[in-house]
């Protein structure tokens, strides 16, 4: 399944640069580069904030549901410990 939605992307990409004025496709890529380093910070984000439990190849087979459930446990998590060392520092 992964296959067949990188590969309709892939046609969406080239039909859009097709659909594209000359001087309109040096923005695209860009934007698309932009987007992907983008995205793969997230990833690397979400591989560093697990503290060893995902690895890269861990975070790029999980389904995007998946990976925003843990981006949303591990945020609650955060401000769990914040919250707990606020309160101790009243003390």
């Amino acid at each position: 399944m992964g296959n067949r939605s990188g590969t309709r992307y892939v046609k969406f990409f080239r039909r859009l640069i097709a659909n594209s004025q000359p001087k309109d496709i040096d923005a695209i890529v860009e934007r698309y580069t932009k987007d992907l380093e983008a995205t793969e910070s997230n990833y690397l984000d979400i591989v560093i904030h697990s503290n060893g439990a995902l690895s890269y190849e861990d975070v790029m087979r999980m389904p995007v549901s998946s990976l925003r459930l843990y981006v949303q446990r591990i945020n609650h998590l955060n401000e769990q410990r914040a919250e707990a060392a606020k309160k101790s520092r009243r003390r």
